[in-house]
Formats: C-alpha cells, sequence, structure tokens
C-alpha cells in the first residue's frame, strides 16, 4: 500500500511536501526508518530533527526521502525468502552504495549537462531490482539460474536469465516500471546498464550506471579498467579524479550505508 501510495505520488504535477510526511506518518516502521536516515552521519543535519517533515525538509530533501521510501516499500513488497535475507541485505547495500555514488558523480557534473539528480538516484537503487522480481516471480527458474552462476562465475546473469527465460531481470524491471508509468530515464537507465554503446535518449542515466558499476565492482582501485573509465568519464564531461572523489565519499559513509542496507533487507 505505501509503495503504491508513494508510485502515485511520483506521477502528481503539484505534489507537496505534507502529501509526503502523511504517507511516511501513516507507516510506522517507514517513519522510524525516515528519522533514523536523519539522523545517520551519511545525511544528519547540524540541528536536531523532530519530526518526519523536519526530516524530509532540513535534512533529507523532498526527493530522498521519496526514492528511500520507495525503496523500502518495495523491498517489504518483494523480498527474498528468509533463508535468503543476508542476500536480500547484499541487494539493498549493492543499490545504496551505487545509489550514492551516482549522487556524488552527478554532482560533479557540468551543471548544463547534469541529469535530474532524483531520478539519477532512484536509477541507481532500482539498477538490479529485476533480481529482486525474478527471485519473488519465478523461484524455481530463480534458483536454477543461481546454480548456474555459481558453475560458471565467469557467465553475465542477464545471458542465463535470457537463456532459461527468454528474457533478463532488467527486461522484467522494466515491464514493471512501465506499468507503473515509471520516468523514460528511469527505465532506459535500467534498460540500457549494459549496453555500453547506447547514445540514445538518456544515455547519461545509464552511463552512469555503468560507471558506478566499473568503480563499485573492481576489488580494488589498480583493477579498473583505465580505457573504459577514461571513456565513460569523457562521455559524462567528469575527470578520472572526480570519480575517485565521488568513490572516496561513499566509502567514508560506509557505516551508515550498511545501517540503511540491513533496515531496508529486513523490511
Amino acid at each position: 500500500m505505501t509503495a503504491q501510495k508513494i508510485l502515485q505520488l511520483r506521477t502528481c504535477p503539484d505534489v507537496h511536501v505534507d502529501q509526503l510526511t502523511a504517507i511516511v506518518e501513516s507507516d510506522p516502521a517507514l517513519a522510524a526508518q525516515v528519522m533514523s536516515w536523519a539522523a545517520s552521519p551519511l545525511y544528519s543535519a547540524p540541528y536536531k530533527i523532530c519530526s518526519i517533515e523536519d526530516a524530509i525538509v532540513r535534512a533529507l530533501g523532498f526527493e530522498l526521502v521519496m526514492n528511500l521510501s520507495l525503496g523500502l516499500a518495495l523491498g517489504k513488497k518483494f523480498s527474498l525468502p528468509r533463508h535468503l535475507q543476508q542476500d536480500n541485505i547484499s541487494h539493498w547495500k549493492h543499490a545504496l552504495y551505487t545509489a550514492a555514488l551516482i549522487e556524488g558523480l552527478t554532482r560533479q557534473m557540468p551543471r548544463d549537462t547534469r541529469p535530474e539528480p532524483g531520478l539519477a538516484y532512484l536509477a541507481g537503487l532500482l539498477h538490479n531490482f529485476g533480481y529482486l522480481l525474478l527471485a519473488y516471480l519465478f523461484p524455481p527458474h530463480f534458483a536454477l539460474i543461481q546454480q548456474h552462476l555459481q558453475a560458471s562465475p565467469g557467465c553475465k546473469p542477464q545471458d542465463i536469465d535470457q537463456s532459461m527465460l527468454g528474457m533478463t531481470r532488467d527486461d522484467i524491471c522494466v515491464t514493471l516500471l512501465h506499468l507503473w508509468n515509471m520516468p523514460e530515464e528511469l527505465t532506459t537507465a535500467i534498460a540500457r546498464q549494459h549496453h555500453p554503446d547506447y547514445t540514445g535518449p538518456h544515455a547519461t542515466y545509464a552511463l552512469l550506471l555503468q560507471l558506478a558499476n566499473l568503480l563499485l565492482t573492481a576489488p580494488d582501485r589498480a583493477a579498473v579498467d583505465e580505457k573504459q573509465l577514461d571513456q565513460l568519464c569523457r562521455q559524462l564531461q567528469l575527470q578520472p579524479a572526480d570519480s575517485w572523489q565521488a568513490l572516496d565519499r561513499v566509502i567514508a559513509a560506509e557505516q551508515a550505508l550498511r545501517a540503511l542496507s540491513e533496515q531496508m533487507g529486513h523490511a
């Protein structure tokens, strides 16, 4: 119900902070999470936060609360089975790291080419949401796909999805997002995140996902493909040093991000 209300709110042309405040306050678990986010070192304001409206207006911002709330609500609705709860937490940890890194990268971009920050953040948060949907909608196939991935760690998950289901987890996610009338920027980012040659509409969002994935999946900085890093930075009008700086800020907030991922994973 909360997810549906937030999705409806995203489509309202004249949305007001009071509407988001009312949705958050109507869900005690969500309200507690929002207050804890506002108090975390990652987002905390230099003054005391006494209400949900304070958390939205003075600490977190409207878009961040809406997107984090949407992630929490979707995590509750499409969570993995209890025996895979650690995978659920790991999923949201990577999602939050990706979203936070994209937020930092977006701030580093020139203003005239900078994408809409809220949508860029949401793309990071939901970029691998198809993984949860796959487990939720197709449990037997999900188990077989996971077995294949464990046996062939070099294979791309999307290739195995395609061979077993005739579609990928990204396809599943994009189909659902279209049904929810989510913005084209978001669906394009997720649909094209594994297509480095894509240059069509809203390519910036897909490029940000590709750059974040490149930085976060490498075991260390020496393992990052410098040629690919240079190319992505050039396309986004960034310097490689900008991307490393954004990554350093995410790493510095690791404790707060881990706590948020555990909250979302246990939703």
